[in-house]
């Protein structure tokens, strides 16, 4: 393949050229000295986020016009060269990858006026979605681990970005268990490359159908658990939650909502596509497995959660739970190959980072105007912001499973998912945990509203360009949870697609 036809515009891949040139350009904003020109910065990172997402949109017109259900970009280059693999399961990831980007930019104009360097923390925050999106658009290991690197090392930058000392620990405890993660997985592909002669999905899919069970059995388990582990640690499934209670907390508030939104299930996106596309064509059964941590994930998620006394602490053990929810779902359709399982999941993953997102935002909200993340001492403060509390009870009531709002539909699904997978042990644990979240969820609610000796009257609203994403945050929450058909469509869709394809490979 000739230079001239390696570079040729590729307009499938304009939201990664997008997020990378706008991530280039919103620092130069520094170069001018001025307070007010650093809210062009974030201005200017908005523009690029919302010009990505109108092209992960006109995405889903080439993937459906495409024979194949998917997009190949220069797979001419095949096995030894990078190739980038977009199909429906990619542009839903991305999509959710870059929604809350751009929420957490507009919150982030007021937020963020704080610290220094406006200029740089939303080129920073467009890198770390750059990352994402490489991660799910890539056809190859080479590519997923340098994306996958990419998104890692700003988000290590992003938590240290206050400085403070708090914020250093968390960010070098992230750091060396992120990196030996990622060398797990560096092995782990190391393992795959010896037994195929190539890092390219389709031909390692193809090379490991021609060989036999007996032939590959142990190296292949040792992959297996390499690659569980790399992307475990970026998914805090247990026993490799350690770092995220310290590390989400420890962020700036819009950088929270990114890392226990989305950032965490670039991990769930990995199991999903490495698992299924590679160990599904040699019959390891790794299904039961998945069911197992998902079980303990969730369990140990919310048991922790009760026991804190930081708002946000609370919130980041929560997400520990909820990456057990998607487990579910994937080990459902691991045992039964039926997409339910996986649609249920990626539909979770959707709502939850809305959820999520939104609860780190309230929360933010919270501790911008009391400037205390303790829980206790946040006492009445709700009664003085109540646009605030509002939309935190409504995320808080998603997040436990309320019916009419979005995170009951994807439980439902996940717990369908399970009495077909004839693993109802496990539908049974996510019902319990659900109702276990409730406690932790209902004790911040009744703190806020509750008027005591610690209740203060000095605290104002949050700022309006931090209630704008929180307040269409909440209408898509409720509007997904009474209208969720659109959605279940179009994962229904990808889903099928995606395990009709596998034999294909």
């Amino acid at each position: 393949m000739d230079i001239v036809s390696f570079l040729t515009f590729k307009e499938p891949l304009i939201p990664i050229i997008s997020l990378a040139f706008f991530a280039i350009t919103a620092p130069l904003t520094e170069v001018m000295k001025k307070p007010k020109f650093e809210e062009i910065s974030g201005i200017w990172s908005i523009l690029g986020f919302i010009i990505s997402l109108y092209f992960v949109f006109r995405g889903y017109s080439y993937v459906a016009s495409s024979s194949k259900g998917y997009i190949e970009l220069f797979a001419q280059l095949a096995p030894i060269g990078v190739t980038f693999y977009i199909d429906g399961l990619s542009l839903f990831f991305s999509l959710t990858f870059i929604l809350l980007g751009i929420f957490a930019a507009i919150y982030s104009l007021s937020y963020m006026k704080r610290y220094k360097g406006m200029g740089y923390y939303f080129s920073l925050l467009l890198l770390m979605v750059l990352g994402m999106v490489g991660v799910t658009f890539t056809g190859d290991f080479f590519n997923l681990f340098v994306f996958w690197e990419l998104m890692s090392i700003v988000s290590y930058v992003l938590v240290a970005y206050t400085k403070e000392t708090t914020a250093l620990e968390a960010s070098f405890k992230y750091l060396v268990m992120a990196s030996f993660g990622s060398l797990c997985m560096l092995l782990g592909m190391a393992f795959i490359y010896a037994l195929t002669g190539s890092l390219n999905f389709v031909y390692v899919s193809n090379q490991l159908a021609k060989i036999s069970s007996s032939e590959l059995i142990t190296p292949l388990y040792l992959a297996l658990i390499l690659i569980l582990i790399g992307f475990g640690v970026k998914a805090a499934i247990f026993p490799f939650w350690t770092w995220l209670p310290d590390a989400h907390p420890a962020a700036p508030t819009p950088i929270s909502a990114m890392l226990s939104g989305v950032v965490i299930t670039t991990g769930i996106y990995g199991i999903i596509r490495i698992f299924f596309l590679f160990f599904s064509v040699i019959s390891i059964e790794w299904g039961i497995l998945i069911a197992i941590l998902s079980a303990i994930t969730m369990t140990v998620g919310n048991v922790l959660a009760l026991l804190q006394a930081d708002i946000k602490r609370i919130l980041a053990y929560s997400s520990i739970a909820h990456m057990g929810y998607i487990l579910a779902g994937i080990s459902a359709s691991a045992l039964t190959s039926s997409p339910i399982g996986i649609t249920g999941a990626i539909l979770h993953v959707f709502n939850h980072a809305l959820l999520k997102g939104l609860a780190f935002l309230c929360a933010g909200a919270l501790i911008y105007r009391a400037g205390t993340r303790v829980l206790d001492e946040l006492e009445g403060v709700g009664r003085r912001m109540p646009i605030t509390t509002i939309t935190l009870s409504i995320a808080a009531f998603g997040l436990i499973g309320i019916p009419s709002l979005n995170g009951f539909i994807s439980k439902l699904v996940i717990f369908m998912s399970t009495v077909f997978a004839n693993i109802v042990w496990l539908g049974i644990i996510l019902i319990i945990n659900s109702a276990l979240s409730s406690w932790y969820y209902l004790r911040i609610i009744k703190i806020l509203v509750r008027s005591g000796e610690k209740a203060r009257s000095d605290i104002k609203e949050a700022p309006l360009s931090m209630l704008a994403p929180m307040l269409i945050m909440t209408i898509l929450i409720v509007l997904f949870g009474i209208w969720p058909q659109p959605l279940l469509a179009v994962l229904e869709r990808a889903s099928s697609s995606f395990l009709n394809q596998l034999p294909l490979w």
